[in-house]
C-alpha cells in the first residue's frame, strides 16, 4: 500500500511548483466560499432581520454582496498571495504599472462601449430587466450614487481575483496561457447573465487579461469593468 501511494505521489505530484499550486487550489476554495456566502441569497436567508431598520431595505442584500466580495475576492486572495507564494503583492498587479497605456485604453474602451451598451439595451430587453440589480436605487441620485460606489468596490475586487491573483499568479508557470486559464472561471461566473453578456465575458476575459499583462496592473481592467457597468445601469434606468 505504501509503495502504491508513493508511486502515485511520484507520478502526480512530482514537479508541482508551489506558487501555481497554491493559486489554483486557493481559486477553487475561494470561489466556492464566495458563491455560498458572498451572495444576496445568503443575506436574505440569514441577516435581513438584523438590518431591516435601515433605509432602502431592498438594497441591503446588494450592499452585502458588493462589500463582502471585497473580503472573498480581494482580502483573502491577497493574504494567500502574501503568505503562500514568493511574489510580492505588487507583482500581482497591485500597482499602476504603465499608466499611459492603461488609462488610454480605459478611456478608449469606455467611449467605445457607450454606444454598444445603448444599442444593446434597446434591442435586447432582458438587459433592462436585469440592471440595475436593485431597482429601488433608481428612485433618486442620492440612492443611485452610493450604490455605484459599492459596485465599484465589487468590480475592483472581482478584477483583482481574476486579472491579479490568478493571472499574475499563474504567469510564471503557464505564460500567456494564464490568460485563458483565468477566463474559464470568469466566464462560468457569468452564466446567470443575459446570453450576449455571458458570451461576451469570454472575449472580455481575454482582452482584460492582455491589458493586465501589458500594463502590469489589474487596475485598468477594474476601471473599465466599473465604467461599463455604471453605464449599463444608467442607460437601463433612463430607458425604463
Amino acid at each position: 500500500m505504501k509503495s502504491y501511494i508513493k508511486t502515485l505521489s511520484d507520478k502526480y505530484l512530482h514537479g508541482w511548483e508551489r506558487q501555481s499550486t497554491v493559486v489554483l487550489i486557493a481559486t477553487a476554495v475561494i470561489l466556492t466560499l464566495h458563491r455560498n456566502y458572498s451572495r444576496t441569497r445568503y443575506y436574505r436567508e440569514n441577516l435581513t432581520e438584523y438590518f431591516d431598520f435601515l433605509p432602502l431595505e431592498a438594497s441591503h442584500p446588494y450592499y452585502y454582496w458588493f462589500l463582502t466580495t471585497a473580503i472573498s475576492l480581494f482580502l483573502i486572495p491577497a493574504i494567500v498571495a502574501a503568505i503562500g507564494t514568493n511574489q510580492r503583492l505588487r507583482d500581482y498587479g497591485i500597482r499602476l504599472g504603465k499608466q499611459r497605456l492603461g488609462w488610454g485604453v480605459t478611456l478608449a474602451s469606455w467611449l467605445l462601449m457607450i454606444p454598444v451598451v445603448i444599442v444593446a439595451v434597446k434591442v435586447y430587453p432582458p438587459f433592462a430587466q436585469k440592471y440595475p440589480f436593485c431597482k429601488e436605487v433608481a428612485s433618486s441620485w442620492q440612492a443611485f450614487l452610493p450604490y455605484q460606489l459599492a459596485y465599484g468596490i465589487y468590480m475592483f475586487s472581482w478584477e483583482f481575483f481574476f486579472r491579479g491573483f490568478m493571472l499574475f499568479g499563474l504567469e510564471k508557470r503557464f505564460g500567456n496561457y494564464s490568460i485563458l486559464i483565468q477566463t474559464i472561471p470568469f466566464a462560468v461566473m457569468h452564466f446567470s447573465k443575459p446570453l450576449p453578456e455571458a458570451l461576451g465575458s469570454i472575449v472580455a476575459g481575454i482582452l482584460l487579461g492582455v491589458l493586465a499583462l501589458e500594463s502590469r496592473s489589474f487596475v485598468y481592467g477594474a476601471a473599465i469593468h466599473w465604467l461599463v457597468a455604471m453605464t449599463m445601469d444608467t442607460v437601463c434606468v433612463l430607458v425604463s
